[in-house]
């Protein structure tokens, strides 16, 4: 339920002033129509009742209204950023930041956008604002982890993931708690993340391979076979050119070398 408000609420942030105005309005005369129809006199329960379920209509109508470029926007931006088209989903999303109509879910899409698109600075400070509206949301906590992550700020990023998965966040992202862990030397922590999280890594081909590659360098596992490394090998390539500029660049090629020297 807490999350549920959360995301109303830092939608209505984003709405226009007309829909914000109607919505407060349909909530605000709901409250007294409610309150009659529970325990006002039996002559007026029934047209309570009636006005109640009138009311909580209108205010899913405008609620709908409010949302619809939100949804459009956020869809169309999703489906350009799972197929690696960054550069358009920043366009669809950067102008709702710019107008403060953004909605956190919005926000966090368009900071996981900017760090793909190895803008780390950008990215940082939308999620912070994403943040701002869902403190506790696991969505972007998680995002704002693997910006830390990436940075190199390992035992933020390790902690702030770990909050996001304590918040729902799927128990795959433990890859990424335990990935912090290796960088920050930490092993013993580094080796339960990452065992905790290798049983859902079997979808995820680039994480399975991070894994086992992990775990071998710590003495925890067998060496990636062939078939796994080539499988998660190009995402990871990817991974090191676009963040070349960063130290988490340059670690994430020193591990594509060893990789690669196994095959």
């Amino acid at each position: 339920m807490g999350r549920f408000t959360a995301n109303v609420l830092g939608q209505f942030r984003g709405w226009e002033r007309p829909s914000k105005i109607a919505f407060a309005m349909a909530i605000i005369l709901l409250i007294p129509a409610l309150a009659v129809a529970a325990t006002g006199p039996e002559d007026l329960r029934g047209a309570a009742t009636g006005s109640s379920m009138g009311l909580i209509i209108a205010a899913q109508v405008i609620f709908m209204w409010a949302n619809r470029n939100m949804i459009t926007e956020y869809a169309a931006a999703q489906r350009h950023y799972q197929r690696g088209e960054f550069e358009a989903a920043r366009d669809r999303l950067a102008p709702r930041q710019q107008s403060e109509k953004a909605s956190s879910q919005e926000l966090t899409l368009l900071g996981n956008t900017y760090r793909q698109l190895g803008d780390l600075v950008k990215s940082e400070q939308v999620l912070l604002e994403a943040l701002d509206i869902q403190p506790n949301h696991y969505f972007p906590l998680y995002g704002f982890g693997r910006t830390l992550l990436v940075q190199g700020r390992y035992a933020q990023a390790a902690e702030t993931i770990t909050q996001a998965l304590e918040e729902g966040a799927p128990p795959v992202t433990r890859v990424d708690v335990g990935e912090a862990y290796y960088r920050l030397g930490e092993t013993e922590a580094a080796i339960d993340a990452l065992q905790t999280a290798q049983p859902h890594t079997t979808d995820e081909p680039h994480r399975a391979l991070l894994v086992a590659y992990l775990l071998h360098r710590l003495d925890a596992g067998e060496a990636p076979t062939a078939a796994v490394i080539e499988a998660g090998l190009p995402y990871w390539q990817a991974e090191a050119s676009r963040y070349a500029h960063t130290p988490y660049g340059e670690a994430i090629a020193d591990d594509i070398q060893r990789m690669t020297a196994t095959l």
